[in-house]
């Protein structure tokens, strides 16, 4: 049992010290270091960077080479000579024909070739390319500039979801202590109803109506605590850390200042967002990937040498070389000219798309403004609620004390103003949201 009670101990000493409590803005740069999506996008600017380097290799002669070795179960070339009488040559080669005098030869065997080793290195400088290899390298470090955008533009979606979840999860937070709070009045109103009821100054039935708010209460508190959790975990997850029961979220100052000032031209601010940004530079690419078909049906000239090691019939020696290669591809001008006209066709696609995602743009900045002023017109509607309520709650306690109203308007009452103090906590942190949105789109996001 000491035993038990001692590993408990240690357990709730080591949650207590491993405690985390975080703020809005610790959250943004957790997100921002841990969340797998920005860590896949600074990954792919990494993996594009490395394709720029592998263009700038093109600008370097292209060196290659190899070793062959062979060895015949036989000579690869045979010949047999007869043997013969050979005429003697006594330097008049006009005697040659009725010479008197003849050598005899034997006769022999020619064997030829029966292993050879052969080595070699070459070399070959591109000169003129059509173009490829520098179009090739801008189209590189086009990518890397398409990349870094895609970076900034998961970190702007990944700080987003963190803000919504944050201010979600302090929303219902929030609520979870008006319901305490109004757990506190319905247990006080309980005791209260139960004295009365045995004193026989009221019937059961009101005593019943309190029991199965108070039931209903708890189901709430379990929904209410089961969201707190998946929020939690969600929010976890996207910072890219573990969710421990132990960790917190601190909550922020929910008061919001507007400035109308702060809303500029649309048509200005698009220009500034990643989206059109990276827009432009496929427009960009596209050309490129125009000009690299085109300089496919170039002509290409490259220099050259090689060195040669030669090991064969009992003879070793090396060799050097130059040479010059011009490739003109006839064939292939007719089928570049189509691809030319394909890459074309992309690139006034990828116009047509730009124009549409501006229009949208300007239609979502208009938006985001809009439901950003509603937001603020919310919270001073349910400001102005919960006062109402407040005061209608005073009032019906101040008849229920005088036993002027029973038990059913005093729930009611207490209904009404967990409602509402719940709309004004929604209606505020929804604004938070709002604002993000707003900052997100028209490029003023903090991170």
């Amino acid at each position: 049992m000491k035993k038990h009670f001692l590993i408990i101990v240690l357990c709730l000493t080591y949650g207590i010290a491993n405690a985390q409590t975080f703020t809005l803005d610790s959250c943004k740069k957790l997100t921002i270091i841990n969340n797998k999506k920005i860590i896949e996008a600074r990954l792919k600017v990494h993996e594009s960077e490395q394709v720029k380097k592998q263009a700038v290799t093109k600008y370097f002669p292209h060196v290659s080479g190899g070793f062959v070795a062979m060895k015949a179960d036989d000579y690869l070339f045979t010949e047999q000579i007869p043997e013969a009488n050979l005429p003697v040559y006594d330097g008049n080669p006009a005697n040659i024909a009725t010479a008197n005098q003849f050598a005899y030869f034997p006769g022999m065997d020619i064997n030829l070739l029966d292993y050879a080793n052969i080595g070699y290195i070459a070399a070959v400088q591109p000169v003129y390319m059509g173009g490829q290899i520098r179009n090739g390298n801008k189209l590189a470090e086009l990518g890397i500039d398409i990349t870094k955008h895609k970076l900034i533009l998961s970190e702007e979606e990944a700080l987003i979801i963190t803000e919504e979840r944050y201010w979600t999860l302090i929303s219902l937070t929030e609520k979870m202590n008006t319901i305490l709070s109004y757990e506190v009045l319905l247990n006080k109103l309980h005791d209260d109803v139960s004295v009365s009821y045995k004193a026989g100054l009221i019937g059961k039935a009101d005593l019943l109506k309190v029991e199965l708010k108070q039931n209903e209460l708890q189901s709430d508190k379990l929904k209410l605590q089961n969201g707190i959790d998946m929020v939690g975990m969600a929010l976890c997850q996207n910072m890219g850390i573990d969710y421990l029961p132990t960790v917190k979220f601190e909550k922020e100052n929910l008061k919001l200042a507007f400035d109308e000032t702060v809303f500029l031209n649309p048509d200005t601010i698009i220009q500034d967002r990643q989206e059109i940004q990276m827009l432009k530079k496929a427009i960009i690419a596209e050309g490129l990937q125009k000009k690299l078909v085109r300089g496919e049906t170039l002509p290409q000239l490259a220099l050259g040498v090689q060195g040669l090691y030669l090991d064969m019939m009992e003879d070793q020696s090396t060799h050097g070389l130059a040479f010059v290669t011009l490739n003109v591809p006839i064939s292939g001008w007719w089928e570049g000219s189509h691809k030319m006209k394909e890459h074309q066709i992309k690139i006034d696609i990828a116009q047509n798309r730009l124009e549409e995602t501006g229009e949208l743009m300007v239609l979502q900045i208009e938006k985001a403004h809009k439901d950003l002023v509603e937001s603020h017109f919310q919270i001073d509607i349910a400001k102005k609620t919960l006062e109402q309520v407040e005061e209608h709650l005073k009032v019906t306690e101040d008849n229920y004390n005088a036993g002027l109203i029973g038990t059913s308007d005093m729930l009611e009452a207490q209904a009404m103003y967990q409602k509402a103090e719940d709309n004004y906590t929604d209606s505020l942190c929804n604004s938070k949201i709002r604002l993000a949105h707003f900052r997100k789109v028209t490029v003023t996001l903090d991170n």
